[in-house]
């Protein structure tokens, strides 16, 4: 069971990235909207490594595709850091949406401290590991939550990348509870919170070609 939910979780994550990538790695195509499907390949990498580990009876608690999530992550934060934060919040009358942003980083603080301590007494080095893996999602969930807050603007970028911004946080949260549940919890659970983390890249890849059709410039 344990394998069918790892080679489902693969299959969608895989195909969230080859359905982003032909729909948007061309020419003239946003670049916020191409990381975004770079996640999309990142954490598909990462369900590889996990799916082939359980094919080869591989037990080892920490592997190298773990840096997978990372990259999402990464991905992730760039997308929104930088250049289009700039265009989207000038600063005129954003202050509010700036404070109440601060609220996603501090839930996902939570998430990725009881995470840690999930695995603190189990595995040290695993509970550190894990603690890396999720910290991009810290600043990441600040924008994402500040650019669903914020006005929208004059080229309607915020409106094109609402729904990429929604699919983000909830991959965070998943991604933290799915950690969470892989030492207090069955691997039933495990799995099925696995294939909820794909779904939501897939929503991700999928708000991403909706976004592009919907972008200002």
């Amino acid at each position: 069971m344990e394998m069918l939910f790892a080679l489902a979780s693969f299959l969608i994550a895989l195909f969230a990235f080859g359905f982003g990538a032909a729909k948007l790695f061309k020419r003239k195509k946003p670049l916020y909207l191409q990381l975004l499907v770079c996640a999309a390949g990142c954490f598909a990498v990462e369900q590889l490594s996990y799916a082939v580990n359980l094919w080869c009876g591989v037990a080892a608690e920490v592997s190298i595709g773990m840096l997978g999530i990372f990259g999402c992550n990464l991905f992730l934060l760039s997308a929104n850091f930088g250049t289009l934060d700039r265009i989207v919040d000038d600063g005129r009358g954003t202050g509010k949406a700036r404070k109440l942003a601060f609220l996603a980083p501090a839930v996902m603080a939570a998430f990725i401290a009881l995470a840690f301590l999930a695995w603190k007494e189990q595995d040290l080095f695993c509970a550190v590991m894990w603690l890396v893996m999720l910290i991009p999602a810290l600043p990441a969930s600040y924008f994402n939550l500040k650019h669903i807050l914020l006005p929208v603007d004059p080229f309607e970028f915020l409106k094109a990348t609402k729904p990429c911004n929604i699919a983000a946080l909830v991959f965070y949260i998943v991604t933290a509870a799915y950690v969470i549940c892989s030492t207090t919890m069955g691997s039933t659970a495990s799995g099925v919170l696995s294939v909820l983390m794909s779904l939501s890249v897939l929503s991700l890849a999928l708000c991403a070609i909706r976004g592009a059709k919907r972008w200002g410039i």
